[in-house]
């Protein structure tokens, strides 16, 4: 078969916007048109992945493909040498010759019709706030270096902010600080004795500027990772609104979002108490509390799906479509509706680079199946049946 009638161009690029103009979503792609644009999905993340050093060298191998394919006019060997010295070019230079007409036709179509990309990269309108024990608030990301109007004990440092190491303080402040993360963002703190903390969108932590002689406390609520420093002596205390984790020196994830509160242990041991129930977790065991039950159990459990979010990654190991859009919601200040309620129970396995565009994410799910398509309208996506 001829490959152009293997493919419906049109039909495929209707698929990279999700609808076609009158609202309805793009015919069913065959076996060859969804391979392609799953192909096409994963080069585009490819070359704008966020580690740089796994981005395609593009003006580097340009030229070195531009001098290999000179030479080979002359000795062709040396270009099939050089394809396997440098493999991803090859499949790059492959790749750009297979989709080039296609991207090419749908970005000039996109722009005689005048169609911009229905969501561009958010900006939520609230900020990362800081409050300090003295009553004072703090925009951080407005900040940088010594904090404006806070106390000495406290600076930022890159993106996460961090107070001054117990020992070198010259005073012990009374009172909470209080740091939020709202939808879309998220940041990091690096207590006064070591311990680091992930704050996730949409929590909020609780803690002092510094820790006392006998025990560490700090209070969450939403979803946060703790590397916690060892201190045999003081106990780190972490408390949820049914839930206290005790620690000595470990690393986990904490997330109180619904109505189940997860604790999934990386490394070390904690121990889990409710009320008069309580219950120790070993490393890559995932303990529960049930709000409903008051009751708690634990499972070993793929803990990467717990903690991916922490290395900015987007991580869902079959998991239902409902679970992975309120997480979206939260880590790009969105909001999901469903045509129908079966949609929710889809499920889908998603590991990628956490892009800046959720549209990069849903892309992917998309193309990986012929049952939904996505509508958006601003920061409301509908689900819809295809």
């Amino acid at each position: 078969m001829d490959k152009d009638n293997k493919f419906n161009w049109d039909k495929m690029l209707k698929h990279l916007d999700g609808i076609n103009e009158d609202g309805k979503a793009p015919g069913i792609l065959n076996e060859e048109e969804l391979e392609m644009l799953l192909l096409a999905e994963e080069m585009r993340i490819k070359l704008k992945g966020m580690d740089p050093e796994a981005q395609f060298p593009a003006e580097e191998g340009w030229k070195e493909l531009q001098y290999a394919h000179e030479q080979s006019k002359r000795k062709r060997p040396l270009l099939i040498s050089w394809y396997r010295r440098h493999p991803w070019l090859s499949i790059a230079a492959t790749m750009a010759l297979v989709l080039t007409p296609l991207f090419w036709w749908y970005a000039t179509h996109k722009t005689e019709k005048g169609i911009s990309n229905p969501v561009a990269k958010q900006a939520p309108s609230n900020q990362i706030r800081l409050t300090l024990g003295n009553g004072k608030s703090i925009n951080i990301e407005e900040q940088s270096g010594k904090l404006e109007g806070a106390d000495e004990l406290v600076a930022l440092s890159g993106s996460a902010i961090v107070y001054q190491q117990e020992g070198a303080a010259k005073e012990i402040l009374s009172g909470n600080n209080t740091l939020e993360v709202p939808f879309g963002k998220q940041t990091k703190v690096v207590l006064s004795d070591g311990t680091q903390i992930w704050i996730n969108a949409g929590s909020k932590l609780t803690y002092p500027s510094q820790f006392g002689a006998s025990k560490r406390e700090v209070s969450l609520e939403g979803e946060a990772f703790f590397d916690v420093a060892q201190q045999v002596q003081r106990p780190f205390i972490v408390h949820t609104r049914k839930l206290s984790i005790n620690v000595l020196g470990t690393e986990f994830n904490v997330n109180t979002f619904g109505s189940s509160f997860q604790t999934a242990l990386v490394r070390g041991k904690v121990k889990l108490e409710a009320g008069t129930k309580s219950m120790v977790l070993l490393p890559g065991e995932l303990g529960s509390y049930h709000d409903q039950s008051a009751g708690l159990s634990k499972k070993e459990s793929n803990l990467r799906e717990y903690t991916a979010w922490k290395d900015k990654e987007i991580y869902f190991d079959n998991g239902r479509l409902g679970d992975i859009a309120s997480r979206l919601e939260r880590e790009y200040d969105l909001s999901f509706s469903f045509e129908s309620p079966e949609l929710k129970n889809l499920h889908f396995t998603v590991d990628m680079p956490r892009p800046d565009e959720v549209k990069a994410v849903l892309n992917n799910i998309r193309l990986s199946t012929n049952q939904i398509s996505f509508v958006f309208k601003g920061k409301q996506i509908e689900v819809k049946k295809r």
